[in-house]
């Protein structure tokens, strides 16, 4: 057998030839308690497989973690075992618990609520515990979760957080006698379970005996009302904490723990007296001495709205979009798999959302459909075609000659396009010794760079040349850009789609250039036109033209 990096084999030991090998709990892979020889207590037949001695097998599920995000239900295995029989269409198994009913008539736990950061606050009294270690499979599993094996007190509060996502704090009854939630005014040092002393500041929530502090609301409990070897009452807490105060207070200390990561995720605060009632019964199996002496304390302060949604067929049809694949009998069976209440009428169902989905999740008609679609299966989505058909979208003519236009530019002449503004800059003009032109501008503009509309692509071209200089010691740019040269008759600017193309040598003459500008322009009106360039004089419309060269 290979266990970990151990072989066993046959080999000499004392002269004798070993077949075997007696291991210890870490050797077995079971916990990380490596101190001897694992011994079985139970009184079992040789032979017996581990796996029905313990109840306990190596399977193991992967579950992506989007989906357990920003669902607090899925912190704990019964909230996926749920997930997993509304998938497999199989009934979910109810929770074991104790009728907590039963103890009503004992006496109450001095509890009192002081600060409204606790939204639930529950709690119960046992004694007469006599057992100090928790079963075998009971550690066992608590390991196969990352979680390391104390007392039986402190892993059954372990044990429920993993089940069903509910923290819960275990204190030794001889140091609690009167439980108070509440902050304290001035800042003071707390040393948690963990040996560590930390900084409660006068935001931290604390749970108090009277007025002393013995843990940290909803992060960790106090060092000095442990479970020790020799506790033989307890008095058990199980509470719902304001998220963003936990999330706050976990922060402030740097100490993120199992209990506050799910206290974050905001827990439904109906759940805490579920979670006693689930305690005392797992108890009582393990150790069935133990005695209730206290009635269930409960002091509900704030719970959650409970939605009741109302959709119909047609609605689910509109938003799936796959018609009759999804039935009215899927609906209402998906629904109440995952734990909603729901009542159908005809093709209309009223739907209540549990309160465990009521915190911040399910709140709109839309959420139902992403709980009927996702166990219907979004692969199982047969893909249509839309009802409208679509047709290509026409070039326009204009475009059509722009782009074609652009591609004897950039493919014939290698020029590089340009995009810019319509402004006609002053600050950049200035630099060129160049004056913007009077034009329309903007009211109350509240940058006076950006205020007037140019009446020319070319200034601003000659602006973005300069500042590329350095680049090349030849390039042309071009850019099809719009310009306003003035009002019309209406009062509205008379825009205008303009061609810009400036080249730029430092070793070409001015002559050279304009010759190959002559070209890419009877080029283009050639391609386009069908027809040849033809030349005349004119006379400078702008005052960066030159005036000789005009006429030249």
């Amino acid at each position: 057998a290979q266990l970990g990096d151990i072989t066993i084999a046959p080999r000499k030991l004392a002269g004798c030839t070993s077949h075997g090998m007696c291991c210890s709990e870490k050797e077995l892979g079971l916990s990380d308690n490596n101190d001897g020889i694992l011994d079985i207590t139970e009184d079992v037949v040789i032979g017996t497989d581990v796996k029905t001695l313990w109840q306990i097998d190596d399977i193991v599920f992967e579950v992506d973690n989007k989906s357990l995000t920003n669902r607090p239900d899925l912190w704990g295995h019964y909230g996926i075992a749920r997930e997993f029989a509304a998938l497999a269409k199989r009934p979910l198994k109810p929770m074991d618990v104790v009728d907590l009913e039963q103890y009503k008539n004992l006496p109450a736990i001095d509890m009192k609520i002081e600060d409204p950061l606790c939204q639930r606050y529950s709690c119960l009294t046992v004694e007469n515990i006599t057992r100090n270690v928790a079963p075998m499979n009971m550690r066992i599993r608590l390991f196969y979760c990352g979680m390391r094996a104390i007392n039986l007190l402190a892993d059954l509060t372990n044990y429920l957080m993993l089940e069903m996502g509910q923290p819960m704090h275990a204190f030794d009854s001889r140091k609690v006698e009167k439980i108070r939630i509440r902050k304290f005014d001035t800042p003071f040092a707390f040393k948690t379970l963990d040996g560590v002393e930390r900084h409660i500041d006068e935001n931290t929530l604390m749970i108090c005996n009277g007025d002393e502090p013995v843990a940290i609301a909803g992060i960790m409990g106090g060092l000095d009302s442990e479970i020790v070897d020799d506790t033989t009452s307890l008095t058990l807490e199980s509470a719902c904490f304001d998220p963003v105060s936990i999330r706050k207070s976990a922060a402030r200390m740097s100490h993120r723990t199992d209990a506050s990561q799910r206290y974050e995720k905001t827990l439904d605060p109906e759940m805490t007296v579920t979670a006693i009632a689930r305690f005392v019964k797992l108890l009582q199996d393990i150790d069935s001495g133990v005695k209730v002496i206290s009635s269930l304390t409960d002091d509900y302060r704030r719970s959650y709205e409970r939605k009741t949604l109302v959709i119909d067929k047609a609605y689910v049809d509109r938003y799936t979009g796959i018609g009759d694949a999804i039935t009215l009998k899927h609906i209402e069976t998906t629904l109440k798999a995952l734990g909603f209440e729901v009542a159908r009428d005809h093709d209309t169902f009223t739907v209540k959302v549990p309160s465990w989905r009521a915190t911040k999740d399910v709140t709109l008609k839309a959420d139902l459909i992403e709980e009927i679609t996702r166990i219907y299966g979004y692969d199982n989505f047969v893909p249509q075609t839309a009802v409208s058909p679509l047709y290509p979208v026409r070039k326009e003519q204009e475009k059509s000659m722009e782009d074609n236009l652009k591609d004897i530019l950039v493919k014939r002449f290698s020029l590089h396009e340009l995009h810019s503004y319509v402004w006609a800059y002053h600050d950049e003009y200035k630099k060129l010794g160049m004056e913007v032109e009077d034009n329309v501008k903007i009211l109350n503009a509240t940058n006076p760079n950006l205020e007037t509309l140019r009446r020319s692509i070319v200034p601003t071209q000659l602006c973005q040349v300069k500042l590329n200089t350095g680049y090349a010691p030849e390039f042309g740019v071009f850019e099809i850009g719009r310009v306003v040269k003035g009002l019309k008759d209406n009062g509205l600017c008379d825009e205008r789609k303009l061609l810009a193309i400036t080249l730029f040598s430092k070793t070409a003459s001015v002559k050279e250039l304009y010759f190959r500008l002559r070209d890419m322009i009877a080029v283009a009106v050639h391609e386009f036109k069908h027809k040849d360039l033809s030349f005349q004089a004119m006379s400078a419309a702008h005052s960066y033209q030159h005036p000789k060269n005009l006429n030249a």
